[in-house]
């Protein structure tokens, strides 16, 4: 008996950094060990890049390192609610730049003192049956940049098929940015009749996030921007051949250089707008049928979450910040419910089946299922970039032979924005919007 009660007392008496085990730490460190295991780890060799224990959540830099136990960063269940609190309310920079000074030592005084008493204030929003959306702030990011086949075929997002028609065929084409820009305005419509305060992350269908075109932000900007990623990564063969001309076709420009930086500037405009929900709108294709010269009778929708991590994507500072964010805060729960209440309207009003993993080989080897039909948590730049909780969706298959056929007739004007779409563009916008809007009636009705 002597020696059980000594056991407890160095229990509860043990720090580390001058940190006690508190009340919570068993249940804290279970919950947060199956949350990776669910959501955020895609390959055992990612275990050699954190630990969670009694004490706290450690990320380190490389295998090495923790087998040697140097953290390169910990946060301690203790001040668990200093580091939520910063992560919420700071800058990705400043919340990036705090992280890394603090390293695996407690927070330093200033942050403790800002934080450590402060309540997070929660945005308490009435319902209110007219404006059932009023209050909330809302991204919507159309996804790519086309507003021609030209430009689609730059980014290699376009359909030019032919389908079976009668005993001839007919030819179609559209790029996959024109049905993403005709959701967006269609759904920021309705969403802002319902009382939303809607941002988009691009202004215009033949606009990036930088506020240009494609070919005006090349004449501005990439050899700047090129410079600078080389300052980064010298050794990059892309970068280097670029530089030398070796590369000097639009498409190496836009593979190699453009895309991520743009990405990540759509991402800082959403996480400045400071949105209660990100909509991220994709349209998909049948990966089976690459490379898409004919029609597919398969179709299906899917939404993406942030998780599924794969081998070699923790090497890097910020990708590690990312993980332990999503470990720690609980952004991947909130986007996985709206998501559930989304997806059910896909299925409802467009007809169309939510993905099961046996449905895209990627599904399988690069996602994981979130515990919702359709649900998939996957590591791609805007999961992983924007805070908060968010919605990617990827609606129906473009090189269906049905689906590509009423596409391309973008001869329709909807009635709620104005503009010239598909039919089934706007079909599309109004299951985004009901499930949002079914959602923040849940969330405000609980």
């Amino acid at each position: 008996m002597r020696q059980w009660i000594a056991a407890l007392w160095v229990l509860g008496s043990c720090t580390v950094n001058g940190q006690m085990i508190i009340r919570e730490a068993d249940s804290l460190s279970k919950h947060y060990s199956s949350k990776a295991n669910t959501y955020l780890v895609a390959d055992s060799s990612l275990y050699s890049y954190y630990s969670i224990d009694l004490y706290s959540v450690s990320m380190y830099a490389s295998p090495e390192n923790k087998e040697k136990n140097i953290p390169e960063t910990r946060i301690f269940w203790s001040e668990l609610p200093i580091y939520k609190r910063i992560m919420n309310e700071e800058s990705r920079q400043d919340s990036h730049q705090a992280i890394l000074l603090k390293g695996s030592k407690p927070f330093g005084a200033a942050w403790q003192k800002k934080y450590a008493r402060q309540e997070t204030s929660e945005n308490v929003i009435s319902f209110n049956a007219k404006k059932p959306l009023a209050g909330y702030r809302i991204a919507i990011d159309p996804g790519h940049i086309a507003n021609d086949t030209v430009t689609g075929k730059l980014e290699q997002k376009f359909i030019s098929l032919n389908i079976p028609y009668g005993e001839d065929s007919l030819h179609v084409a559209f790029a996959e940015g024109q049905l993403t820009w005709q959701t967006a305005v269609a759904l920021a419509a309705r969403l802002r009749n319902a009382g939303a305060e809607v941002m988009f992350t691009r202004n215009g269908p033949t606009l990036t996030a930088f506020g240009l075109t494609f070919e005006e932000w090349k004449q501005k900007f990439y050899l700047g921007t090129l410079d600078s990623l080389l300052k980064v990564d010298p050794e990059n063969q892309n970068y280097r051949d670029l530089k030398s001309g070796k590369l000097a076709d639009d498409r190496s420009i836009f593979r190699f250089v453009f895309r991520d930086v743009e990405l990540r500037k759509r991402a800082e405009l959403i996480n400045n707008f400071k949105p209660d929900i990100s909509l991220i709108i994709h349209y998909n294709v049948d990966d089976t049928n690459s490379p898409w010269s004919h029609p597919t009778t398969k179709n299906n929708c899917m939404l993406f979450v942030p998780g599924a991590f794969q081998a070699g994507e923790l090497n890097d500072f910020d990708k590690r910040y990312d993980f332990l964010r999503l470990l720690l805060l609980d952004d991947i729960e909130h986007s996985v419910n709206v998501c559930t209440y989304v997806g059910q309207q896909f299925t409802k009003r467009l007809s169309v089946p939510l993905a099961k993993p046996t449905d895209a080989g990627y599904l399988s080897f690069s996602c994981r299922y979130a515990g919702s039909a359709g649900v998939y948590a996957r590591n791609l730049s805007m999961t992983r970039l924007v805070h908060g909780p968010i919605v990617f969706g990827e609606t129906l298959y473009q090189d269906n032979m049905v689906e590509a056929l009423v596409l391309s007739k973008m001869n329709t004007i909807d009635p709620v924005s104005g503009q010239k779409a598909s039919t089934r563009t706007i079909e599309v916008a109004e299951a985004y919007y009901e499930g949002i809007e079914q959602w923040a009636f849940s969330v405000n009705s609980k």
